[in-house]
């Protein structure tokens, strides 16, 4: 079934291969896109997946994640954006590319000052985020919303709102991280306007036929934060609402264990990139939440987390509890895995040993996979 095209929205994908949204910190200072980002690009839209996103682009000042992430905050982003469009339609009209747009909040690690729905500590840097006045949700949820708009006229496909592992969305949608009590925070209703607020937004610029994507948790992998019972409500509501598809994940940045390497301190395992997938039963961490959340939803579902196995990822499709797959990791090992896949010539188990390293190397550098020969 990974072979069968696929609709999102009004898009046909051509096969059921996603390349999942990834941080590869190849940007510049500015936030602008650099050669070097571009030559990934053009080597995953050549190596045959059939959609494209984006690693997340910030929506606002106040939302950078680290240095070197792409932005979308300002209109000569827009140019800047195009360049990627460009050059994956370039190197195949057939692959799809959506650009996932964020606000980091809490998780906006090298910032002094950062924005959350509360103030809730962030362990990860010991930080106390500002708790959001409501002037200040408008202009992020404004600042969604006008990025999307960028995004759209620098010829993407579509655009995913992340929110999932604990960046903003996600602080909203989580009541580990969100202990308002006015209008944004308490139920669910209160917790997702947010999202039905930028979705809103967003639809009134870019038209009905711009597809609109979300990623949220599964769970957040916490005591007190969002669970499955929760997650399958938001996304009831959020298929109803009109987004196109649902990419489910799950964790937080502080459920993080750490390990020390030749390039220092960085993830060892967190729930949305474990480490030594090297068995069947370890490969789709996150289909248990997948299932349950695809039968209360009327739109796509992606599933992303350790697929490594061809058959495994067959399995998930023929069984209906997800559309499509989502890979990271394997592409940075073989960016070329969905053609090998598709044309036979490549072994059932890709290449990727999910060690991590190239989490370590976004940290010190920027991405690529440590197991592979440098030049």
């Amino acid at each position: 079934m990974y072979k069968e095209p696929g609709k999102i929205g009004n898009l046909v994908i051509k096969n059921r291969f996603v390349r999942s949204a990834t941080y590869m910190r190849m940007a510049t200072e500015e936030g602008y896109v650099t050669n070097d980002l571009l030559a990934i690009y053009k080597n995953l839209a050549k190596g045959g997946v059939g959609l494209i996103i984006t690693g997340y682009a910030y929506v606002h000042p106040s939302g950078e994640f680290f240095p070197g992430q792409l932005g979308a905050d300002e209109d000569k982003s827009i140019d800047n954006l195009k360049r990627i469009a460009s050059v994956i339609h370039q190197n195949d009209q057939s692959c799809k590319v959506i650009c996932q747009l964020a606000h980091s909040g809490r998780q906006s690690y090298f910032l002094d000052t950062t924005l959350a729905p509360s103030a809730v500590l962030e362990p990860i840097t010991g930080n106390v985020p500002k708790e959001m006045t409501n002037e200040e949700i408008d202009e992020i949820t404004e600042s969604f919303a006008k990025a999307a708009q960028r995004a759209y006229e620098a010829g993407f496909n579509g655009i995913q709102f992340h929110g999932a592992h604990g960046y903003l969305l996600s602080e909203f949608l989580s009541p580990y991280t969100n202990k308002r009590t006015d209008e944004y925070g308490g139920t669910i209703d209160n917790r997702i306007r947010i999202f039905e607020e930028i979705y809103k937004r967003t639809r009134d610029i870019v038209g009905k036929d711009f597809p609109i994507l979300a990623k949220i948790n599964g769970t957040d992998f916490l005591e007190g934060g969002l669970e499955l019972i929760e997650s399958k409500k938001i996304a009831a509501r959020l298929s109803s609402m009109g987004f196109a598809a649902i990419e489910i994940s799950g964790g937080m940045w502080e459920v993080v264990m750490r390990t020390k390497g030749d390039l220092g301190w960085y993830p060892a395992m967190n729930p949305e990139s474990r480490l030594n997938i090297n068995s069947k039963d370890k490969e789709a961490y996150h289909k248990i939440y997948a299932k349950e959340i695809k039968s209360e939803i009327k739109i796509p579902l992606i599933l992303v987390g350790g697929m490594r196995s061809l058959d495994v990822i067959d399995n998930i499709l023929t069984e209906g509890i997800a559309d499509f797959v989502s890979l990271s990791r394997p592409l940075i090992r073989e960016p070329d895995l969905p053609n090998k896949w598709l044309k036979g010539t490549g072994e059932n188990t890709c290449k990727c040993i999910s060690c991590n390293g190239c989490v370590g190397t976004v940290i010190s550098g920027h991405v690529h996979c440590t197991q592979e020969k440098e030049g």
